[in-house]
C-alpha cells in the first residue's frame, strides 16, 4: 500500500502532462532501456535474428532501437490511459471499416476478436470499445499488488470493457451468451500448456499458439475477426478488421488459428518493429521440428 500511495502521485503527475511532452520522455525511456539497462537485450537480438535471417547485422540493430522506442511509447501510453479521455482516443484512432463489425451485429453473430501485442494495443482497445455494439470482454492477468491490480484494471475497464481475469476463463467459457457478445483475445504470446498448443511456422521458427480464441469461437459460433491497428505517424493510429471465418464449425480443426498466425505474420512484417520482440515467445521447442 505504501508503494502505491508513493508511487501513484508520480503516475498522475505524468499522465497529465502534453503528449508532445510524453513521447520526449519516450525517448529518454527508450534510451534507458537499449542501452542503460539493456532490457531483454539478448532476447529482442535473438528474436530479430531468427525472424529475418535474410538482415545483415546493422539491420537487425537498427530494429532493435526501433523497437525500444516502440517499447518505451507503449509505457508512456499506458500511463496517459490513466487519464485519456474519449474525444483523444477518437481522434488518435481511426477505425476504417466498422461497418463489417455493424453487419455481423445486425446478423446475430457474436465475435471473438483475434490480434497481437503489435502497435498501441491499448488505445486500440479503447476504440473498439467505443465503436463496437456488442458486450465487449477482453480476457486480462493481474497484478499481484492488490491496489494497482485495482487501478490498472479500473484503467482498462474505463471505456466499458468488461474484464475476465485468466484463472477465471475457464467458467467464463463454460458460461451461456445471453446476450451479443464480443470476446477479445490476445494470442501472441508463448502458450502455458506447450501439448495443447498449436504448431507451425512463424516467422521463419516453429512456433506454439495459444487456441483459446479458436476454441471460444467453435464452442459458441462465433464469427473470427482479426483487428488489425497500425501506426500511421507517432500517437496515432489506423484501426481495420479482417473476418477469418464467419462459421468457425465448418472448417477443419486448427485452420482458423492457421489463419490468424498468417495475418499476424503480414502484419508484423509490415511494420517490424512495432511488435513486443521482448516476447520469451519462442522459449519452447516442438518434439517434432516442422517441415517448410
Amino acid at each position: 500500500m505504501i508503494t502505491y500511495i508513493l508511487v501513484m502521485p508520480f503516475l498522475y503527475f505524468f499522465a497529465y502532462l502534453p503528449t508532445d511532452v510524453l513521447y520526449k520522455i519516450s525517448d529518454f525511456v527508450a534510451f534507458v532501456l537499449r542501452v542503460v539497462v539493456r532490457y531483454r537485450k539478448k532476447v529482442v537480438l535473438s528474436n530479430l535474428r531468427n525472424s529475418f535471417p535474410e538482415k545483415n547485422e546493422q539491420e537487425i540493430q537498427k530494429l532493435a532501437k526501433q523497437f525500444y522506442t516502440h517499447l518505451a511509447d507503449r509505457i508512456v501510453e499506458n500511463i496517459r490511459c490513466i487519464v485519456i479521455t474519449r474525444e483523444e482516443i477518437e481522434k488518435r484512432v481511426e477505425i476504417v471499416n466498422q461497418k463489417l463489425l455493424d453487419d455481423l451485429y445486425d446478423k446475430g453473430k457474436n465475435i471473438v476478436f483475434v490480434n497481437g501485442h503489435v502497435a498501441s494495443w491499448e488505445f486500440g482497445t479503447y476504440r473498439l470499445c467505443q465503436i463496437c455494439k456488442h458486450k465487449l470482454y477482453g480476457l486480462v492477468s493481474k497484478v499481484e499488488n492488490d491496489y494497482f491490480n485495482n487501478m490498472v484494471q479500473r484503467t482498462r475497464g474505463k471505456m466499458g470493457m468488461h474484464l475476465i481475469f485468466m484463472q477465471d476463463s475457464k467458467q467464463f467459457f463454460k458460461e451461456q451468451l445471453t446476450t451479443l457478445s464480443a470476446v477479445a483475445f490476445i494470442s501472441d504470446q508463448s502458450p502455458s500448456n506447450v501439448k495443447r498448443a498449436y504448431w507451425t511456422k512463424f516467422l521463419n521458427q516453429d512456433t506454439a499458439f495459444f487456441t483459446g480464441g479458436e476454441g471460444y469461437a467453435r464452442l459458441h459460433n462465433c464469427a473470427v475477426v482479426y483487428a488489425k491497428l497500425s501506426q500511421v505517424k507517432r500517437g496515432y493510429y489506423k484501426g481495420e478488421f479482417m473476418t477469418l471465418e464467419e462459421n468457425p464449425n465448418e472448417v477443419p480443426q486448427n485452420e482458423i488459428t492457421e489463419k490468424y498466425v498468417r495475418m499476424l505474420e503480414q502484419h508484423i512484417l509490415e511494420n517490424p518493429s512495432d511488435w513486443l520482440w521482448s516476447h520469451k515467445k519462442w522459449k519452447h521447442t516442438p518434439l517434432n521440428p516442422l517441415k517448410v
